[in-house]
């Protein structure tokens, strides 16, 4: 069963590997062509731009192993279906599933590889990416005069959030200043109506410096209010907030703590958070949908199969997204929905396994 199980691993591995080879040379293609001009015009080398797509392929590894695995499943069992080798295999007393082992324990392997380059690979990657935009790409751009909402996360763990923000004459209006304290609850709040910058640090104005203690809570009202030298600086709050897919799990899920810790409502980033873990098995369960239909491929044809297949992958993505929609709306919670496709597709999955010729 060993040598079959390895059989059946380097029937999968090879269009798995050529399909990931040609997915990343037609993303690199079609994006190279879209920015040509763009690299000319900024007159970007040729090691720039080698950087700039070495750092996107952790996340096209990541966004296309579900369909380059289901593929690689359709070719390879769906080619020993057609050969009469599964026949063969079933003669010799082996069941359905325990062909597809190998199968699903690679596509396993691959789910793991998936969230293990998703958090560890990903955001470095990412921000490595956005830096080269920002430097190489868009020189000519600038920031615009006035924000607005800006969250600032400081190294001690307080949160700054303003309301408006003037770049060039370095105001904010309608100011807060929170710290915790180790349990992420509130230790004290700065609210100012406005603030400006003055050589290394911020002068507060017209506000009210709370503290929170066990004993209850202190008001101090103040009319200007000088803080010690350090962040935010004027650079800090120009410069780009971080996106989830720049953030790990671990980062992403400290940086809601805050912002809930703060009184926001990070509903959005929660289903972010989830289906961090979430989307990597989609692999797996891409296989499981997909090795039964390639399995019938002889008895349907591959055409059959292979349409069915992705019209149920692309179905299956269609159903993340709209669960992404629900979540941020708060009609399902965020956990619900990062993992409601994953559970109703496991389901389906395992029904047409069942329903396989033996």
């Amino acid at each position: 069963m060993r040598i079959l199980a390895g059989y059946i691993v380097t029937r999968t591995l090879r269009p798995l590997i050529m399909l990931f080879l040609g997915f990343i040379g037609i993303f690199v293609l079609v994006d190279l062509f879209d920015h040509a001009h763009t690299f000319i015009d900024n007159q970007v080398g040729a090691g720039i731009v080698t950087l700039y797509y070495a750092y996107s392929m952790p996340f096209i590894f990541v966004l296309t192993a579900p369909v380059a695995m289901l593929l690689a499943t359709l070719l390879s069992v769906g080619g020993m279906s057609r050969t009469n080798e599964l026949m063969a295999m079933k003669g010799s007393g082996l069941s359905l599933g325990r062909i597809l082992t190998p199968v699903l324990c690679l596509a396993a392997l691959l789910s793991v590889a998936n969230l293990l380059v998703a958090e560890f690979v990903v955001p470095p990657a990412t921000r490595h990416k956005i830096e080269i935009e920002d430097t190489h790409l868009k020189r000519n751009t600038s920031d615009p005069r006035h924000r607005k909402d800006l969250i600032y996360m400081r190294p001690d763990g307080g949160m700054v959030l303003i309301r408006r923000y003037n770049t060039r004459r370095q105001t904010m209006e309608d100011v807060t200043i929170e710290e915790f304290d180790e349990r992420l609850r509130p230790r004290t709040r700065i609210d100012a109506a406005t603030a400006r910058w003055e050589t290394d640090h911020w002068i507060l104005e017209s506000g009210r410096l709370r503290r929170f203690t066990a004993d209850g809570e202190s008001v101090t009202p103040f009319d200007t209010m000088e803080l010690s030298p350090g962040d935010p600086t004027p650079e800090d709050l120009v410069r780009r907030r971080l996106e989830p897919e720049e953030r790990g799990y671990f980062d992403l899920r400290d940086y809601i703590a805050r912002l809930k810790a703060g009184g926001n409502d990070p509903r959005a980033l929660e289903v972010q958070l989830h289906l961090k873990v979430a989307f990597p098995f989609v692999t797996l369960i891409m296989t499981l949908l997909g090795a039964p239909l390639a399995a019938r491929t002889r008895r349907s044809g591959f055409a059959v199969s292979f349409a069915a297949a992705l019209a149920i992958s692309f179905f299956y993505y269609g159903s993340i997204q709209v669960a992404q929609v629900l979540g941020r709306q708060a009609l399902l919670s965020p956990p619900l929905a990062a993992w409601i496709a994953n559970g109703v597709f496991i389901l389906i999955g395992l029904w047409i396994l069942a329903r396989t010729p033996k």
